[in-house]
Parts: structure tokens; sequence; C-alpha cells
């Protein structure tokens, strides 16, 4: 996801739902250690670890917040060249790792799309113009991948899908956005979609 968004040396980036910390510190190694990278969670104990694993990683531009990320903070407004939103998720697409997640109630998954569009809602107003947004979850159900999408664009058409490169076998993704398959493409259940603001 994160090479997707294509961080760029110089950038300031948010990583809005950042812990563990993995995208943050792979965006920090693609912009080569050169710009700004907010780190940010609504849960306080896992910045800590990101600021732990920074610094064992010699990466000095990532500072970390506590956020919300469906709270507007005015301060942010138009404030990134690239806003990543890794946002909760049912986790589907990792059920083989964390078999538990089939025992999420039918309740709490089917109220998820309308949370994942609150947070992209929110923070799309975060992304210079010309800047880019990359959605992501680590599920393969469409109405919280594509339907998400979907709706965001409707009520956004400032913002586009943007074509991206990923490593091969598959390379160039010409719509946009891709679903990851476990029995296709032999990773975890992903989807990922990258945005441009007009």
């Amino acid at each position: 996801a994160v090479t997707a968004a294509g961080p760029c040396e110089g950038q300031a980036v948010l990583d809005a739902c950042a812990a563990p910390g993995g995208k943050s510190f792979m965006a920090a190694m693609l912009m080569h250690n050169k710009g700004s990278i907010l780190a940010a969670d609504i849960n306080a104990k896992k910045l800590t670890r990101i600021e732990q694993g920074a610094e064992r990683l010699g990466i000095g531009i990532i500072k970390t917040a506590r956020i919300d990320a469906t709270v507007r903070n005015e301060e942010f407004i138009e404030r990134f060249d690239l806003v990543i939103a890794d946002v909760p998720c049912s986790g589907f697409g990792i059920i083989r790792k964390k078999p538990e997640i089939r025992y999420k109630s039918i309740e709490e998954t089917a109220a998820l799309p309308e949370i994942q569009l609150k947070i992209i809602d929110n923070l799309s107003a975060y992304v210079k113009k010309g800047g880019a947004l990359l959605y992501s979850t680590c599920t393969i159900i469409p109405e919280e991948n594509e339907g998400v999408i979907s709706a965001f664009l409707s009520k956004h058409p400032e913002f586009s899908p943007e074509a991206f490169v990923l490593p091969q076998p598959l390379g160039r993704q010409e719509s946009g956005m891709l679903t990851l398959y476990p029995h296709v493409h032999g990773t975890d259940g992903f989807f990922m979609c990258k945005m441009r603001k007009n």
C-alpha cells in the first residue's frame, strides 16, 4: 500500500491510522529519511511503540500524535502532500493469521463501511491540492473497499483514482485500485486505492 502511495523525498506525509508503525517506517525509507511523517493513531500506547521503532531503525523524520481520524483538526487542513488511511476493517483478509476474526458479530462488521467513509471523508480535507490520498484495508469485502470508495468519490469530485505501479508480477494498476487475494497473489487479502486531489 505504501509503495502504491508513492511517498517522495521532502514531502509532508500523514499516516492517519499508523499503529503499529510499519507503513510509517516504509514511507520513511522510500523518502530516504527526508521530509516529515506524522504517524497518528487514536491509541496513545501504540504511539510509544512507533517512536521506539523509529529510533531503532534510525528514522528521524517521524513524529507521533494521538488523533481521532473521524474528528476534524483545523490545523491539518490542506497540510499534507500524502495522507495514508489504512482504516479499521473487518480483517477478513488476514483470517488465516488471526482466526478469531471469524467470531466478529455481523452487526460489528456491518457498521464498518460507515466508519471507514467517515474517516476518509475527514482525512480528505488534510490533503493539499495536487496531493494524494491512499485508502487501504486488510479485508476483501467489497462493501468496505470498492463500496466505500464509490461513496467517497460521489461526495468528493475533487478526487479521482490514479494509476500506480507495484513490483512485478503486479505491475501497473490503471484503475487506481487493487484487491489482493491469498489464492491468487500468495499474499494476505488486502485492498488499496490511490486518489489524487485535482
